[in-house]
């Protein structure tokens, strides 16, 4: 038997092949988070049973009715894709039984084609056909199925996307820097998933009204193997275990703006405990105490400057304090009006303009002046430097040099 394979077909096949060594990588390594591991190995082993499932249609797209049963795992990725994203960004997520409910769709889709026997032009669940050359009758009457799996990609993956909304707040509670636990790698994927759905539905909408076209929407999805093993295979590298305190709270009420013509700094200067009545009343932190860490810490970056270490996190400030750690970023963010991650790059910066103004350092390059002020990245220092200062590191040591020459010539 001579088995022949489409251009379509073969990248099929290449991305099953990519995925599989993927699966068992995910299922057998022992670090990281293994529950986020185990549920996106298992919505790798569903995207490629869809995807080897799709290889025969590229050749033949005719097939018995009994075998689309196969596809009713596409109503799968979307409810794992939520709860993958639910594993990673929620320290205390736990399964429910309840959520069983999510993967129960696609039984049931399974249960309707079943119903669905034999195929018949007047089936109760077939979508006319639209265009001048008559619809085949599995066409029509998967209308339903279809469109079942466009709306779980879409409905999952919009809340997935939702649900990334509140974690940069909370990494920014307890990370200095965040680059490589911000996730936006998998706010990229989800909204591949979400646009490649719309794609879909626009392919729908023109196989019903035009002729078919080869781009199906069966193997747009077979191509989601391969999506995700090179995401994955890019970013993982990059990605760092995120490590979440479950018991930092969310900030009890929005940080309210200086006062009109007054900078952040003045306004970290001028607060006061009077300041931040009724700021404390939902947390187990008194206002005296907030008053008592917010000293506390206040001299700590006095003496010892913590802000100087690169990755410093909340929780090594909060053990040198020997506080609890929400109490501490409840403290900062009551009395400085920022999160944890600005106001150490705040004080990183300001590190760094001292460097840049002073002669003594005008040797070091401005790589160095970041590092020495705690950045581990030129990224991160130019951005923060230049939101804080309106002026790039390189730019401001130009200003201060010109200030400072100005100066002696008048003198």
């Amino acid at each position: 038997m001579v088995i022949t394979l489409h251009p379509i077909g073969l990248l099929i096949f290449a991305s099953i092949c990519i995925c599989l060594p993927l699966i068992l990588l995910l299922w057998m390594v022992p670090w990281g988070n293994r529950r986020a591991n185990y549920c996106l190995a298992q919505l790798l082993v569903i995207s490629c049973t869809i995807a080897a499932a799709q290889l025969p249609m590229t050749t033949q797209p005719s097939q018995p009715p009994s075998y689309y049963y196969i596809f009713s795992l596409q109503l799968l990725p979307g409810p794992l894709l939520y709860f993958f994203t639910r594993l990673l960004t929620h320290p205390d997520f736990s399964w429910r039984r309840h959520y069983l409910l999510h993967l129960l769709p696609a039984p049931l889709m399974a249960l309707i084609w079943w119903l669905q026997q034999p195929l018949s032009d007047s089936g109760l669940l077939n979508f006319p056909c639209l265009r001048t050359s008559e619809c085949d009758a599995v066409f029509q009457a998967r209308f339903i199925h279809r469109s079942s799996t466009y709306l779980s990609l879409i409905g999952y993956g919009s809340a997935a996307l939702w649900a990334l909304r509140p974690h940069l707040k909370r990494i920014k509670a307890q990370y200095s820097e965040i680059d490589h636990v911000h996730l936006r790698w998998l706010k990229v994927l989800l909204s591949c998933y979400v646009a490649a759905a719309l794609v879909a539905v626009g392919i729908e909408i023109h196989s019903f009204t035009h002729e078919r076209l080869h781009l199906t929407t069966g193997v747009l999805q077979s191509l989601s193997p391969l999506v995700l093993s090179l995401m994955l295979g890019y970013f993982g590298l990059q990605q760092r275990q995120i490590q979440l305190d479950a018991d930092t709270p969310r900030l009890h009420r929005n940080p309210e703006p200086p006062a009109m013509g007054v900078t952040k700094a003045q306004s970290e200067d001028q607060d006061s405990p009077s300041d931040s009545t009724e700021k404390y009343q939902t947390s187990s932190l008194t206002e005296s105490a907030a008053a008592a860490i917010w000293q506390q810490l206040q001299q700590l970056m006095q003496e010892d400057r913590p802000y100087l270490k690169p990755g410093l996190k909340i929780a090594e400030l909060a053990q040198n304090l020997d506080v609890p750690v929400h109490h501490l970023s409840e403290s900062i963010n009551g009395f400085a009006k920022q999160s944890f991650y600005d106001f150490i790059n705040q004080r990183r910066v300001e590190e760094a303009a001292r460097l840049l103004s002073h002669p003594q350092y005008a040797h070091l390059s401005v790589t160095d002046i970041g590092l020495q002020a705690g950045f581990n990245s030129n990224s991160t220092f130019f951005s923060h430097f230049k939101k804080r200062l309106q002026a790039t590191p390189k730019q401001f040591r130009q200003l201060q040099e010109r200030t400072c020459t100005a100066g002696e010539k008048t003198s």
